[in-house]
C-alpha cells in the first residue's frame, strides 16, 4: 500500500511493501558490473566490455523475524525488480536499552543465475 498522498510530480513516497519479515525502514540497489578495457600501443583505451552484471542491494528493518541465513537466496516482494537470483552476504542485528531492534541485511542479486 502506497504511504501517504503525493500531490504534483509523479515521485516515489515511502517503502510500498515490507521485505523479509521485517517493518522495513529503509532500502537500497546499486547496480554493478566487472569491467575490462582494451587499449592499443599508446594505451588509449579502443574498447571495453561489461560483464558479471550485479546489484548490491540493502535492507535495513525493525524486528528480529528475517528466516533467511546468510548465503541463501531470498526473494523481495516489493517494488524492486530482481533481475536474477539473490543471496544474503550478511546480516546484523542491533540492540538497545530504549530502541526497537533493528536488523540490516546486506545482499547481492546476480543476473546470470
Amino acid at each position: 500500500m502506497p504511504c501517504g498522498t503525493v500531490r504534483g510530480s509523479a515521485l516515489t513516497f515511502g517503502i510500498d511493501t515490507a521485505e523479509a519479515s521485517l517493518t522495513t525502514q529503509s532500502m537500497s540497489a546499486t547496480n554493478k558490473s566487472d569491467k575490462k578495457e582494451a587499449r592499443d600501443n599508446c594505451g588509449i583505451v579502443v574498447a571495453v566490455a561489461y560483464y558479471n552484471l550485479t546489484t548490491e542491494i540493502t535492507l535495513e528493518g525493525l524486528g528480529t523475524g528475517i528466516s533467511t541465513a546468510v548465503g541463501e537466496s531470498i526473494t523481495l516482494s516489493g517494488s524492486y525488480d530482481e533481475a536474477g537470483t539473490t543471496f544474503v552476504d550478511e546480516i546484523t542485528v542491533d540492540w538497545a536499552n530504549e530502541e526497537f531492534a533493528k536488523v540490516s541485511v546486506k545482499m547481492t542479486s546476480y543476473a546470470g543465475i
